[in-house]
């Protein structure tokens, strides 16, 4: 894919994202980098393009190797000759001038994650071994055993003999079987035991010999394994610990509303429009306070916001009173949210109380909003009061459970 067409896409994702519908510049609050992460690794599962990309055409290159017998190989034989796979063991084959695009860019698919990551992934699994040749071939090892006993394949008889002839079938089952154009040496005789050594777990079957996929269990390629494996060697944006991924593993779970979840996992981020965070990019004036509009005394970041601001702490305090759950506030967030839900093995109790969790976020960040932008001010029993109707209500529509009526969930 050329640069100019994967940048254009992606501005257009970028501009849908943060823009909506409509478009339009806006604030890209969190990098695209990090939306393209796994949704455990603090992103939003969005498939990164140029990985994508190289995953399909690694399918291409799987199909060239791979035995099924297809019209377009044939022309690819015919335009480009019958070396087509070279490639895979690293042969530097010069294509012609006039070769498309298409073929450049698979030939070239090596040097996007790092060299050799499609051949490390890919070996030639040995069924019958009538199709593959025991020297010439790099079926055991990292290579064929011309390269790594060139003695013993100066002075065998067996040069251009297929697997299944050297492994020949006995009354005892398979035997290897070799003939040499004179009798070994002593240090020989210890190369042999060696190559003896590296055929000892050899296992037979009754299947045509193939070309098999590392990354699944079926041995069969996949654009998925493929995606999975350049992810890891490309996205290198990975700066969680293990509690913190397990936290936006089950933020993703939650019955909540997506647009609820999706700010939840910017506040995770620390990527909402705080004072601070405003103040940072550029967008309030320099005079403007940065101080929190709640309890006007402390810069507004979003750590103060939700758990230090007084009308935070006063709003919490009276839910664990409600919940009879009581813990000293956390120095951040994920660690809450741990000490929110621990320790709880019922699921559906889980999701309540966590639902409760996100909808106290959410009314927090809608209550400073209302007191900017409308001037109201909102008193801390009628922000306890809306969030356990908040709650309740998601309880009732996303919840695959019992009607819970309003006194009994309070």
């Amino acid at each position: 894919m050329p640069v100019n067409v994967w940048r254009r896409i992606v501005r257009i994702q970028r501009e849908f994202l943060w823009g909506g519908v409509g478009g339009g510049k806006k604030i890209s609050w969190v990098k695209w980098e990090s939306v393209c992460n796994q949704k455990r690794k603090g992103g939003l599962g969005v498939k990164d393009i140029r990985v994508m990309n190289v995953s399909l055409l690694a399918k291409w290159r799987w199909r060239l190797l791979d035995g099924e017998k297809a019209l377009w190989k044939d022309v690819i034989e015919v335009k480009y000759g019958p070396c087509v796979g070279a490639s895979l063991e690293g042969g530097n084959t010069v294509w012609p001038r006039h070769a498309s695009s298409w073929w450049k860019e698979l030939n070239k698919l090596g040097d996007f994650g790092g060299v050799g990551w499609f051949n490390s992934e890919v070996f030639w699994m040995v069924g019958d071994g009538m199709n593959t040749s025991f020297w010439n071939v790099r079926w055991r090892g990292e290579r064929c055993f011309r390269l790594t006993y060139p003695r013993l394949f100066s002075i065998s008889n067996q040069k251009e003999a297929k697997v299944g002839e050297v492994g020949m079938v006995t009354e005892l089952g398979r035997e290897w079987r070799f003939i040499w154009r004179r009798h070994l040496f002593v240090w020989e005789e210890e190369l042999l035991l060696s190559l003896m050594e590296d055929l000892a777990s050899m296992s037979w079957s009754n299947q045509d010999d193939s070309w098999s996929w590392r990354l699944e269990e079926s041995r069969v390629f996949s654009v998925k394994s493929a995606y999975e494996k350049l992810e890891g060697l490309v996205v290198t944006d990975d700066l969680w610990g293990e509690e913190e991924k397990r936290v936006f593993e089950n933020l993703w779970e939650n019955p909540a509303p997506s647009k609820v979840v999706a700010f939840v996992w910017k506040v995770f981020l620390n990527r909402i429009p705080t004072k601070r965070n405003l103040a940072l990019r550029s967008v309030l004036p320099p005079d403007e306070s940065i101080a929190c509009v709640m309890c006007n005394t402390v810069e507004e970041s979003f750590i103060h916001l939700f758990l230090h601001c007084d009308l935070a702490c006063l709003v919490w305090s009276k839910l664990m009173w409600w919940l009879d759950c009581y813990f000293i506030t956390p120095p951040n967030l994920f660690v809450q949210w741990d000490c929110w839900s621990g320790g709880e093995t019922n699921k559906n109790v889980l999701k309540g109380l966590r639902l409760i969790w996100l909808s106290t976020i959410w009314l927090l960040w809608k209550g400073r909003n209302d007191k900017i932008f409308n001037g109201v001010n909102h008193e801390v029993d009628g922000l306890v009061e809306e969030i356990k109707v908040l709650s309740w209500r998601w309880m009732l529509h996303r919840m695959s459970i019992l009607v819970c009526l309003f006194y009994e969930w309070c």
